[in-house]
């Protein structure tokens, strides 16, 4: 990810995407969705309530027991919060080769199923009863049939979702993690989490020999196998996406492998959700599971099937995205009504106040525990539209899963641009983002303009993707609690200025020398202006040199040390410093190159170790050293720069003067942003209708 990155490129034209640089040093963004005091209820489960059985408050029938042509009943909710119930016959039990083994085809009847229209998505997780006893929970139907018929999750392939170890993520800052080697015995793995991993299904000898064997306790493969899908359609084909625009709800659709209901959410009058420690669950409610909640939405709503005595519950009988291990959102749901549709009818509704979390996303249903919550990702997003002179503020939070934060994120934050801005389409875009984090505690910064003719916002989504995967995904370090603060600012109107003409004073030149440039800059539209601009010739260089004025990231030197395989990043400090060494859009870079004197090259090869010679500074430490010398300056604007102009200076004699080369080569060990820019970058003095005011 990060090699692909550092490799990138961009030609002179409107609608580039690259990453911006800029120095930070920011208050962190840093919200918690829920009060401190939870932490106390969080963090790993003692092993204690590790694979402990979950035994539902009801009574249970076990499969073996269920034959064709018994009746039973299946309770659910088809509006407000009232649980109904309806009359169901067993068809034939289905054995699988899959996840779940078996499934219980059921025809449901009577006066609630002729005015839904049959087996509603949404009932998914509806618990079904004999005599009183629970067999198990719809979860299936066909779309392709009449509604009628449904397949039922039996109990005892649900309770197995709690055969899996939980992760409640903590309220604590996430420990830091080491930039160098603790270890340095091969024969200890190098993580104390495998090592209990590999005790747990292998014999102290085979650890000791470095061997492997099967251990008595050891887990059959068939439980370690991939867990085959059905094939008919799980009653959870929809997810609720609401407060953004609906191609991006589309997109994140795309994602989950869902479809997606635009509409939905819920929040009460102060715009938030409510948290509540002693919420009362009842089987056969109606509920939500939630990935995103608060000004953005990205939930499902189903039923709930089971309660054991301590708390934990059973919901779905399918999975909600199938993510195994997640600290998902439990909430409870208020059904509007049950909708006809051409493929099956489903509930409309929206979910209400947060009573839990899901620690379990199984092919057998969902799974977690009420009362009982996880700290989340929160972000935050402020608004400017320059045309319309209106500003907007918007907060939701995520499930903190580095996975589904770091695909989805990007799409919230662009589609809820998208919504407020009323429009998508061709403009400029100004982006502000503030990542913030336990191993961030200043924060870090990323500013970068946008231009399109098409899709401005499409330009937004990819770059604001790859930083978020940088920061959830990174190889380095977690980031927790994690924060981002976004501050948009959008035009209908070009916000780009041209690189028009480059006039240089009349030389000779030698090396040290400073050369003094007038540059023609254009905006879009509007008279040119001039402006004068200076850089040092490098000591090192003679013959031609080239003096580039350019577009950030236009013609921009790549990596060879990453290209090359000279060196690697090794930290998350290193690699945030490369990022803020790349060139963004809004940038007019101006640089002198030149070849080195053939005298120079030729002694430092005679007199240099192998090592002297390896190319492996860093981006950020090459061009420390070219701007603290004066060949380089970066002037950040409040404009889209295009365009790309080469001038050819001749310098007369050269320096073959080794010693003092690399008297200040910048080349220390980068740390963690901690400015906003370079310190010799400028800013334009830029006309007065700048985008940004």
């Amino acid at each position: 990810m990060a090699r692909d990155f550092f490799l990138s490129g961009r030609p002179s034209t409107i609608g580039r995407v690259e990453l911006g640089n800029e120095l930070a040093f920011l208050k962190t963004c840093l919200l918690l969705t829920l009060l401190c005091s939870f932490f106390f209820f969080s963090g790993r489960l003692d092993a204690a309530e590790k694979f402990k059985p979950f035994v539902p408050t009801d009574p249970i029938m076990p499969l073996s027991e269920l034959k064709p042509g018994m009746k039973g009943e299946c309770r659910t909710v088809i509006q407000g919060a009232k649980i109904i119930s309806f009359p169901v016959e067993i068809v034939d039990i289905v054995p699988r080769g899959g996840v779940p083994k078996h499934l219980i085809m059921i025809k449901a009847s009577g006066k609630v199923i002729d005015g839904t229209g049959g087996i509603a998505s949404g009932m998914s997780g509806s618990p079904m009863y004999i005599n009183g006893k629970l067999v198990g929970a719809i979860g299936y139907s066909w779309s392709f049939s009449k509604h009628d018929v449904g397949l039922v999750t039996p109990i005892e392939d649900m309770i197995e979702v709690w055969n899996y170890p939980e992760r409640v993520p903590s309220f604590a800052p996430a420990p830091t993690v080491p930039e160098k080697p603790i270890n340095r015995d091969k024969r200890i793995p190098a993580s104390s989490d495998f090592d209990e991993l590999l005790k747990r299904y292998v014999s102290s000898d085979v650890i000791d020999s470095g061997e492997t064997q099967q251990a008595d306790d050891e887990v059959s493969t068939d439980d370690l196998s991939l867990d085959e899908p059905v094939t008919s359609d799980d009653l959870a084909g929809y997810i609720y996406v609401d407060g953004i625009s609906e191609r991006m709800a589309e997109g994140v659709g795309e994602i989950l492998g869902r479809k997606v209901l635009p509409f939905g959410g819920g929040l009460d009058e102060r715009g938030s959700k409510k948290v509540r420690f002693d919420a009362k669950l009842e089987p056969g409610m109606a509920v939500g599971a939630a990935l995103a909640w608060g000004d953005v939405e990205i939930s499902a709503i189903g039923t709930l099937t089971a309660l054991d005595k301590d708390g934990r519950f059973l919901a779905f009988a399918h999975p909600f995205v199938n993510s195994g291990t997640t600290s998902a959102v439990l909430m409870d749901a208020w059904i509007s009504s049950v909708i006809p549709g051409m493929d099956s009818p489903f509930k409309y509704g929206f979910t209400g106040d947060i009573t839990g979390i899901i620690t379990q996303d199984r092919p057998q249903g969902i799974g977690g525990r009420v009362g009982l919550f996880a700290p989340a990702a929160s972000c935050t997003v402020n608004l400017l539209d320059v045309d319309a002179g209106r500003s907007f503020q918007r907060r939701f939070q995520m499930v903190q899963d580095k996975f589904h934060f770091s695909e989805i994120a990007s799409y919230a934050v662009v589609g809820l641009v998208e919504n407020l801005w009323g429009r998508s389409g061709a403009g400029s875009a100004k982006i502000t983002a503030t990542f913030g984090g336990g191993a961030l505690p200043n924060g870090w910064k990323r500013t970068n303009i946008f231009v399109s003719e098409k899709d401005v916002a499409k330009e937004m989504l990819q770059e604001f993707t790859l930083l978020t995967q940088i920061f959830a995904v990174n190889q380095f370090q977690e980031l927790r609690p994690f924060g981002i603060d976004v501050s948009v600012e959008v035009t209908q109107d070009p916000r780009v200025i041209y690189v028009e003409d480059v006039v240089v004073s009349k030389g000779p030149f030698r090396p040290g020398d400073t050369v003094s440039f007038d540059i023609t800059l254009r905006p879009w539209r509007k008279a040119p202006f001039v402006r004068t601009y200076s850089l040092v010739i490098p000591e090192n260089v003679s013959g031609i040199c080239q003096l580039l004025v350019r577009g950030g990231g236009i013609a921009e030197e790549g990596a060879e040390y990453l290209e090359e395989g000279w060196r690697s990043i090794s930290s998350l400090p290193i690699l945030l410093h490369e990022i803020d060494a790349k060139e963004s859009n809004d940038q007019i870079v101006l640089e002198i190159r030149g070849q080195e004197t053939l005298e120079n090259q030729i002694k430092k090869a005679r007199n240099s170790e192998p090592e002297d010679l390896m190319n492996d500074k860093l981006k950020s430490e090459i061009r420390s050293e070219k701007m603290k010398k004066g060949s380089m300056r970066v002037i950040r604007t409040n404009y889209y720069v295009d365009g790309l102009i080469h001038k050819l200076i001749k310098i007369d004699g050269g320096s073959s003067d080794l010693d003092d080369e690399d008297d200040e080569t910048g080349d220390e060990e980068p740390s963690e942003s901690d400015g906003d820019g370079d310190e010799d970058s400028d800013e334009t003095s830029a006309p007065s209708d700048e985008l940004a005011g």
